[in-house]
């Protein structure tokens, strides 16, 4: 198995990477040009390392990263800075999510694709709602903060414009409030939100994230139960 992780030197992506290793999978990670990468990473001869800004990369380039990858993963994000959340370009995940699936769907190559998204985003094909004080702050986001909107619509075309009946199966996992933490703890995943991600936010380390997310690609049972689903994933309690 080979898998394409997309975001690989973030804080996650990483982790990812890591995680995908200690499995023995084969790894084309996709890091920017300026990232700086962990030895470990960088000097696994199982880690094939591409570096540039994907969203400069042409459809052509795409096809040639997804060429040959059982899985991709996507973990990409804006930079946490003032260039990095105000500044071009404000749909970095959705134009990628977008041309990533373009690819896999032109080479009918049967996939798996996982998006790491975020409780922010409601999924009402589900039956989700937000209450009238998260619909203003949502709102108030999408117009102040480019990066949350970016996100909703790469979850939005997972949802609701990728049809079931393409050759590309997908999940799209929902943490929140997001913490850095050593190991693997336990975690739960649910359906839907069980908490709001304004006013009573969960947490969700990282490396469970990443954890579940190679979990979803190398388990097959649990591949099935979520697949074309948003799970929504809590650290234990």
């Amino acid at each position: 198995m080979k898998a394409l992780v997309l975001g690989a030197s973030g804080a996650t992506g990483k982790l990812v990477v890591q995680q995908l290793v200690k499995k023995n999978i084969k790894v084309r990670a996709v890091v920017r040009e300026s990232a700086i990468i962990p030895g470990q990473i960088s000097n696994d001869k199982s880690i094939e390392i591409i570096k540039g800004n994907i969203n400069d990369f042409e459809i052509a380039k795409i096809k040639e990263l997804v060429k040959d990858c059982d899985c991709v993963i996507c973990c990409l994000g804006h930079n946490i800075s003032l260039k990095g959340i105000l500044g071009p370009p404000h749909k970095l995940v959705s134009n990628t999510v977008a041309r990533i699936l373009e690819a896999l769907q032109s080479g009918n190559q049967n996939s798996k694709f996982v998006l790491m998204s975020t409780t922010a985003y409601t999924n009402r094909k589900i039956g989700e709602v937000n209450t009238p004080g998260e619909k203003v702050i949502f709102s108030l986001l999408k117009i102040l903060l480019p990066p949350h909107k970016d996100n909703m619509l790469a979850a939005n075309h997972l949802v609701n414009k990728l049809s079931s009946e393409t050759n590309i199966e997908w999940v799209a996992v929902r943490p929140d409030s997001l913490f850095d933490e050593e190991e693997v703890t336990e975690y739960e995943i649910h359906t839907k939100k069980t908490r709001s991600p304004i006013f009573n936010p969960g947490k969700t380390s990282r490396i469970n994230v990443s954890h579940f997310m190679v979990e979803l690609i190398t388990n097959d049972k649990l591949w099935q139960v979520w697949k074309h689903r948003t799970p929504v994933i809590y650290n234990k309690e």
